[in-house]
C-alpha cells in the first residue's frame, strides 16, 4: 500500500508565500487561479486552475504504522493551528490522507490526538482510497 498525507489549502486570494512562511514548510505544489498546467504524465491533460491552492505533503515512512504517520504530520502542523484556523474561516483547509491499495481492504485509524489537532486547526479531514488495479487499468 502506498500512502500520502497532505495539507491542502484552497480558495480565492490566497497569499501562497505567507502560507509557506507561516507553516515553515515548502509546498509540494502551489498555484494561482488562472495558471495553466499540462500534465505530461497522464496524456498531456491540460488544467486551468479555478482557484488558488497550496499543497504541503508528508510521505509516510514505509515500515511504520499509517496512523502514527498521520498523527506525526498533524502534530507537526499544530504550532500553526491559530493561523490555519483563521485561514479555514475564509478558505478550504483540508488534511488529506490518500491510500493507493494493492489489496481490496485496508483500515485507517485516526487517533483522538489527531482529531483534536485537526479540530484546533479548523481543518476538514478527507480520506481517499484507490484500488491500484483499477487505476492502472483506467477504471477510475
Amino acid at each position: 500500500m502506498e500512502s500520502y498525507i497532505k495539507l491542502r489549502i484552497c480558495g480565492h486570494g490566497l497569499n501562497l508565500q505567507e502560507i509557506t512562511n507561516q507553516l515553515g514548510m515548502t509546498p509540494v505544489n502551489a498555484r494561482k487561479k488562472g495558471e495553466i498546467f499540462i500534465d505530461e504524465k497522464y496524456g498531456m491533460r491540460v488544467t486551468v486552475f479555478q482557484e488558488d491552492f497550496w499543497l504541503g505533503g508528508y510521505k509516510p515512512r514505509q515500515n511504520s504504522k499509517l496512523e502514527d504517520e498521520i498523527e506525526y504530520f498533524a502534530m507537526k502542523l499544530k504550532p500553526s493551528a491559530t493561523y490555519l484556523k483563521a485561514l479555514a474561516e475564509k478558505h478550504d483547509v483540508r488534511f488529506w490522507v490518500s491510500l493507493h491499495l494493492e489489496e481490496i481492504q485496508a483500515n485507517v485509524h485516526i487517533s483522538p490526538a489527531t482529531i483534536n489537532a485537526l479540530s484546533e486547526m479548523g481543518a476538514k479531514l478527507d480520506c481517499s482510497m484507490m484500488f491500484l488495479k483499477d487505476f492502472y487499468e483506467g477504471n477510475y
